[in-house]
């Protein structure tokens, strides 16, 4: 297989048209044509359909698809890191849980393009099941969830900071002037709490392990630490959440320090185990590094 070649198909595959693929990599329908039979030639499978209708990729050209955006991107890489170019260049797909998206990497991208403007970077959400399973697949080269990471034969991580857990209550709360409280404060008050098996509900349960299911009583499950707070502002009951959740101040809500057995929740980042990084990866692993040493310092 050449690279031109998976180019090639890379190309009719985005547009499913010959024509296009021609106009988008600056070739002829006739020279399309052949790297693409060339290619199917060399893997020994049909990659497209062919009909009246149009053209779609067979099974075998779906599975090549995967392998070619990869193949291309590293050997982007390599070109990178053998010519040793002074000036870091790419392009970088950043994910992370949509609380931090917004309180923390916005700031930690923002310092990254001040320093390599030339990367070209994406920044997506995703629970913390969506983020692994991106940074596996390679969709995504660096994750940041809240928690340890599963350790993995094909993943890394590490701890980047340690996020304060805080007690959010209506601004009317008995304990609204309290500096801190725990568990046996709020046993007999009623929590707002995400879905089982999310990351914050998880928080949740082990702060109050040693008193569930009996206390604290339930108000209900909600989609997201937004909404929830939203409802804890309009006065329907308590929630525990991480300290970037309440970027956005307000005069209806108050937030205490959490002084159960675990006062912290780790913040994990990953990226791919890889033999060779790419000089884009590596340049953003030192700025997240240096920027959350002095977030934390700060």
């Amino acid at each position: 297989m050449q690279l031109r070649h998976l180019r090639t198909f890379v190309a009719v595959a985005d547009t499913l048209n010959f024509t296009r693929a021609a106009e988008r990599i600056h070739l002829s329908q006739s020279s399309v044509t052949e790297q693409v039979q060339t290619l199917e030639a060399d893997i020994g499978a049909r990659l497209f359909d062919r009909s009246r209708k149009g053209i779609t990729l067979t099974p075998a050209g779906e599975r090549l698809l995967g392998y070619a955006a990869e193949l291309l991107k590293l050997a982007e890489e390599a070109q990178s890191a053998v010519t040793g170019a002074s000036d870091v260049s790419g392009s970088l797909t950043i994910g992370g849980l949509e609380t931090l998206c917004t309180a923390r990497l916005s700031q930690l991208l923002a310092e990254f393009h001040r320093r390599h403007p030339t990367v070209e970077l994406t920044l997506r959400t995703a629970d913390s099941s969506g983020l692994r399973s991106g940074i596996r697949s390679g969709d995504l080269d660096v994750g940041f969830i809240f928690g340890q990471a599963m350790a993995g034969l094909d993943l890394q991580s590490e701890t980047v900071m340690q996020e304060d857990l805080l007690v959010i209550l209506p601004a009317g709360h008995r304990l609204a002037g309290r500096l801190e409280a725990g568990p046996e404060d709020l046993a007999e008050d009623v929590f707002l709490v995400t879905q089982e098996g999310c990351v914050y509900r998880r928080m949740f349960d082990e702060a109050f392990a040693q008193s569930l299911p009996e206390r604290p009583k339930l108000v209900g499950e909600f989609a997201s630490i937004g909404s929830i707070r939203g409802l804890v502002d309009a006065g329907l009951g308590c929630a525990l959440v991480p300290r970037a959740a309440l970027l956005e101040q307000s005069e209806r809500l108050v937030a205490i320090a959490w002084k159960g057995s675990s006062r912290t929740v780790p913040m994990t980042m990953m990226w791919r185990r890889k033999r060779v990084r790419s000089p884009a990866v590596a340049a953003f692993l030192t700025t997240a590094r240096e920027f959350f040493v002095d977030h934390t310092r700060r």
